[in-house]
């Protein structure tokens, strides 16, 4: 079907003007369907319905206290109200200075289940792998990948820089579903294995395995982003490599945050973290997550806060169709600079959504089944940011 639409889009362009050829584009992808997920998957299923290893929650969690909106955010939480109510939408939250101000969960998303990450894990890859290097790792990230690695050599990933793969910018061909570059059409169970990621899931295909399986280039790498999966996979491989990649998360991440619950990474038939997309936490700890990396902009190690701002900046700009919101990349996170500040996400599959505005410690938190609303929650953010 996507070769079908590919060639149809070529032999059409050949007879239209340009401007006629992108109405047309505009016009069918108005049609499109918003992408959806499994409601209870994405609210908790994920982590007991598969393989997950699973990260035990701190003893001592860190206290996130609830306040009554004040001034402004009185119309922030109304508005916050309305997207909660009238929306495929599972979790939000609202976070100011280390205090809720709004919170709210519609079934199946409760506030002690684990709601799925889809992409949003990527983010969290590229910070441990800044994090451990911080401590232990004494990786160069403008050498190549493949000297940190064996299971590189003779890849596309291999021959990028480290900061290439951070940047996703490898050079690998262009993926061909939502950073996938496996799509498998026969003999395949819908929802089960029929792209990379499900077979990762699925347990009949390994994170290495997928890394072999789409090994070439076809442009120079770090020459332009290109949203891809398999370099957040790279970036897995070299920690797993150098001390182990959960462990590392686990190490100098996870355990830092004063997490109220248990965290889950999936895992393929290797037993290692399907890094690209599969962790999951609940939504306070997704809170807590973001709260750390703002603690490590400002008070962190001089090694911490450099990458950490480095990872938050605009580094390399996003022309592609994923994250179009989002004009610039960062360290495997995506930079919003059309605000009143710049501001970091954390994008998944589905309507998985953390936003930071580092300056005034502001964090959105919030987890869907369908994308078909999140302008509303962009517009909230930006709201919140002018407030």
């Amino acid at each position: 079907m996507l070769s079908f639409i590919g060639t149809f889009q070529s032999f059409i362009k050949k007879l239209l003007t340009p401007i006629a050829f992108v109405f047309l584009l505009l016009c069918v992808n108005a049609n499109a369907q918003p992408t959806e997920v499994t409601p209870r998957r994405a609210a908790g299923d994920m982590a007991t319905e598969f393989k997950n290893y699973r990260i035990s929650p701190s003893i001592s969690p860190l206290i996130l206290r609830k306040r009554e909106p004040q001034g402004g955010e009185v119309d922030i939480v109304r508005q916050a109200h309305i997207i909660a109510n009238n929306n495929p939408l599972l979790s939000i939250v609202l976070v100011d200075r280390g205090e809720i101000i709004f919170e709210a969960y519609n079934a199946p998303a409760k506030e002690d289940r684990p709601n799925f990450s889809w992409s949003m894990s990527k983010s969290l890859t590229a910070y441990t792998m800044g994090l451990a290097n911080c401590e232990n790792l004494m990786i160069d990230y403008d050498q190549r990948a493949d000297i940190y690695s064996d299971d590189l050599k003779g890849t596309v990933y291999g021959e990028a820089t480290v900061r290439n793969l951070l940047m996703m910018s490898s050079g690998v061909r262009k993926a061909i579903s939502s950073g996938d570059h496996l799509i498998r059409k026969d003999n395949c169970k819908e929802g089960i294995d029929c792209d990379g990621w499900q077979m990762q899931r699925s347990q009949s295909l390994s994170g290495v395995e997928y890394l072999q399986k789409v090994k070439e280039r076809d442009i120079a790498s770090g020459k332009e982003f290109r949203y891809a999966g398999t370099d957040t996979l790279a970036l897995s491989n070299i920690i797993d490599k150098n001390g182990g990649f959960i462990q590392q998360f686990e190490q100098h991440f996870w355990s830092k945050i004063g997490a109220e619950s248990a965290g889950f990474w999936l895992l393929d038939k290797d037993n290692k973290a399907i890094a690209q997309a599969g962790f999951s936490a609940v939504s306070r700890d997704w809170a807590r997550l973001a709260m750390y990396t703002i603690k490590l902009k400002k008070s962190g190690t001089i090694c911490q806060q450099n990458f950490m701002n480095e990872a938050t900046s605009p580094l390399i700009a996003n022309y592609g169709s994923v994250g179009r919101a989002h004009r610039a990349y960062g360290y495997q996170t995506w930079i919003n600079t059309s605000g009143p500040r710049t501001s970091y996400w954390w994008l998944g599959y589905g309507g998985q959504r953390v936003a930071v505005d580092a300056e005034k410690e502001r964090i959105l938190v919030v987890t869907s089944f369908r994308e078909s609303y999140l302008d509303q929650v962009g517009d909230l953010f930006s709201k919140w940011q002018r407030n």
